[in-house]
This record gives structure tokens, C-alpha cells and sequence, in this order.
């Protein structure tokens, strides 16, 4: 869909009434479109300049599509840095450009640790997180006690790897024809069928599925009615993503 999320994490993850799962937060995604905010993007006027003048230069005996995504493939390349430490992958951590790539080594920490039992850069800062990430292939380590398949240890190397051999370049289906997922026909319609758990739900905002909150925080008797109105909404869908693209008076927002 042309989307990067940029924070897959098992917190954005949900399952629905159903059983099937569902990827929520898109507070950080975004698509390189001109109504997204600016400050998604690099600023061009700090570009190398010995870069856009080799691309000046050769453009004279380019065919004006081939120049049309070079330009685009420059634009499609974020250089902000923004997602979870311990599932960022180490292009966005050094801010050297990235696609939706790195949404797929999310994907691969997520399934390191569901088959592991923990994060595969686990630190007791996030600094030092960010340092193993950066230098995952001296810290990527899969237990041996863990006891995971082969298909499994081979489909997290391949998504937490480095960009340009990432599992996913290809597209989507790539990943799909992972040997991992031989016993899952993806054309059969995944959410037409009988999830393994459907969780239990008495009515529209029946929260017992969830932890609970920390109880001991004590309770502010000094609060208006106001503050304890409930904000939440049913099946509330974010919108302010596209909505940023537009100003009070409801004219575009140009950047």
C-alpha cells in the first residue's frame, strides 16, 4: 500500500473479537505523501552535493522515466527517527534512509521473540539496546536451547539483516513463500477462518482480556467531573494522520 508504520511492536498488535489480529498506531506511519507533515522528511537542502551533482550529470543521457525514479527513490527514503528501541531497525537507527523494509526486521525481532522467550537485543538501557541493534551482526544470537526449527531460525535471519538482503525487497509475497509458512494457503482467506484463540468478550467494552492497571496509584478526589468523563470510543479509528493535511480554515496544508 505504499506505507511505512515505523513502531511495529506486540503492543500495536491487538486481537479482535474474532481471534485475528489486528496492527493499530499509525500515529508515526507514513507514505511520502505531499499531505503528510514535513518534518517526515529529509530536508533536501542538506543532501550531499557531490551525490545530486553525479545525478545532474548523468541525467543528460537518462530517459526521463529512469530520472523520474531515481528522484523518487531519493524521496522515498526517511531519515527521521522515530519507533520502539528494541524493534527499530539499525538503517533507521543511523539515519541512513529508509523504505518499508524496516517494518519487516520489526516483524523479525516480534517473531524472535514469541519463539524465543525475550527481545533479541534485550538491554538494561535503551541506549545500550540501540548499540546492539546498530551492531547486530556480532549480537544477534539464536539460544541454542531454544530449540527452533530450522525454517524458523532461517526466516528471522533473514528479515533481521541488513536492508539490502532483507527478506521483503521483493514485496510481501516474498516473505509469504517463506518455507516457514508451507502449511498456510495465504489465498484461502486467513480471516474467514477459525482463529486458534478467540478471546472472550461480554460486551463492547468488557476490558478483562487486558492486564490490569496498577492499583495503587492513589485516586485525586480534587478532580472536576469533567476529568472523569470517559473518552474512549468503541472501535475508534485514527484519523488525524490525513486530517494534519488540512488547516483550521479547512484549506490544504502546503509543506
Amino acid at each position: 500500500m505504499g506505507f511505512i508504520h515505523r513502531d511495529i511492536k506486540p503492543d500495536n498488535i491487538l486481537i479482535d473479537r474474532d481471534g485475528h489480529i489486528k496492527l493499530t498506531d499509525f500515529g508515526l506511519c507514513t507514505g511520502f505523501r505531499w499531505t503528510h507533515n514535513s518534518k517526515y522528511y529529509q530536508d533536501t537542502s542538506g543532501c550531499n552535493c557531490e551525490q545530486n551533482c553525479q545525478w545532474q550529470t548523468c541525467s543528460n543521457g537518462e530517459k526521463p522515466l529512469e530520472r523520474r525514479r531515481k528522484k523518487e527513490h531519493i524521496r522515498c527514503l526517511a531519515h527521521s527517527l522515530v519507533g520502539t528501541p528494541n524493534y527499530i531497525s539499525p538503517e533507521v537507527l543511523m539515519r541512513t534512509g529508509y523504505t518499508q523494509l524496516c517494518d519487516w526486521w520489526s516483524v523479525g525481532v516480534i517473531l524472535y521473540e514469541m519463539l524465543v522467550g525475550q527481545p533479541p537485543f534485550l538491554a538494561s538501557t535503551p541506549a545500550e539496546t540501540q548499540c546492539k541493534v546498530i551492531n547486530w551482526a556480532s549480537t544477534l544470537r539464536i539460544p541454542s536451547q531454544s530449540q527452533l526449527s530450522s525454517q524458523a531460525k532461517d526466516l528471522i535471519l533473514k528479515l533481521c539483516t541488513d536492508h539490502t538482503r532483507r527478506l521483503g525487497k521483493n514485496g510481501p509475497q516474498q516473505v509469504k513463500s517463506h518455507p516457514f509458512f508451507n502449511s498456510i494457503d495465504f489465498n484461502a482467506g486467513l480471516r474467514r477462518t477459525v482463529a486458534p484463540f478467540i478471546p472472550k468478550i461480554r460486551h463492547p467494552t468488557d476490558t478483562s482480556n487486558f492486564d490490569p492497571c496498577d492499583g495503587d496509584k492513589p485516586e485525586d478526589t480534587e478532580s472536576s467531573p469533567l476529568d472523569n468523563q470517559f473518552h474512549g470510543f468503541f472501535e475508534f479509528t485514527f484519523r488525524r494522520f490525513f486530517d494534519d493535511a488540512y488547516n483550521e480554515d479547512g484549506g490544504p496544508v502546503y509543506v
